[in-house]
């Protein structure tokens, strides 16, 4: 069954659930908050600044699952991931991306702001590590911004290329090692933290910048699958082996369908035809075992091949 939480006086673009909260960013800085139990108690206001592009939230501190990294509390966005970040406060916090150049760190459900980075390019994304101490950023350059993170302070240690377009998208491995970024020209660059080295460059199955540009990307949260996925703008998403990044598996999400014109080698059969479908979003299930893929009218579900992940015997992934 469907529920209408309430109605909204914008254009939503990003979108964040965790614990009783559900928070809605807009085009022109505005963000409604509101408690899943009492839809009636809605706020909106408008943060100043540009679009909100990510948002994301912590569960409350009683949501928490008992086995977590020593303070840390999981974040939620907009329905294809998971972050994490330091917690060791009482209240909630939201971590909000945003096109005048800025991360911000605000409390919930006040919205007061805890810190404010600022940055020379708008922002599309930022991923907090798993262990809770380690922050990327990236956004409308090429540059990925890599910050250490002790409570709610932030530290930049290092600025870095991904490719030569902006980027979308960044997450961390489960280990905390390794983080991802996927860029406008259809790469995505994987770093090993420790070294802040370039491990690897993977390009996209369409190629370019166009069809081909990777829009999400997303290491598997937990488990021995060991799997980085990311998708294309339509129809393509890559699962990646991050034990050796040399085994990749494509998958066509478009739906095929029939098209009026003729087939001129078949003239009497209907001519089928590859539908491009826009991805909207990209997410694992929290124990792996699936993987989620939003379309622009339907979500599907990919179940991992978990076992033969972890005897390392099956040719396919998914």
């Amino acid at each position: 069954s469907t529920r209408v939480l309430g109605d909204l006086d914008f254009d939503p673009v990003s979108m964040a659930v965790g614990g009783d909260y559900i928070v809605v960013g807009g085009q022109r800085a505005e963000l409604a908050v509101a408690r899943l139990s009492d839809p009636r108690s809605t706020t909106i206001v408008r943060s100043g600044g540009s679009i909100n592009n990510f948002v994301a939230l912590d569960r409350a501190p009683s949501m928490m699952p008992r086995r977590r990294f020593r303070d840390s509390a999981a974040f939620t966005e907009d329905g294809v991931t998971s972050l994490n970040i330091t917690s060791g406060h009482d209240t909630p916090r939201l971590l909000v991306c945003n096109n005048d150049h800025s991360v911000r760190l605000l409390t919930l459900p006040g919205l007061d702001i805890i810190t404010e980075l600022k940055f020379p390019t708008a922002i599309n994304y930022a991923a907090v590590s798993p262990d809770g101490t380690k922050m990327c950023v990236v956004g409308d350059t090429n540059q990925v911004y890599l910050f250490s993170k002790r409570g709610d302070s932030f530290e930049e240690i290092a600025v870095m290329t991904a490719s030569n377009d902006a980027s979308f998208s960044c997450d961390w491995s489960q280990s905390s090692e390794l983080f991802a970024v996927g860029s406008q020209d259809g790469y995505v660059t994987v770093w090993d933290v420790r070294s802040q080295q370039k491990m690897v460059q993977l390009e996209t199955y369409q190629h370019g910048r166009s069809r081909g540009a990777c829009r999400n990307v997303k290491f598997s949260p937990s488990g021995s699958v060991d799997l980085l996925a990311f998708s294309e703008h339509t129809s393509y998403v890559n699962i990646v082996d991050t034990r050796s990044f040399e085994k990749r598996q494509v998958l066509r999400v478009g739906s095929d369908t029939y098209s009026d014109f003729p087939d001129f080698f078949a003239p009497d059969s209907p001519t089928l035809v590859n539908q491009d479908m826009q991805i909207t979003g990209l997410r694992f299930a929290p124990d792996s075992s699936s993987l989620f893929v939003g379309l622009e009218e339907s979500i599907l579900e990919y179940v991992v091949d978990r076992i033969g992940r972890y005897s390392f015997a099956s040719s396919e992934i998914i």
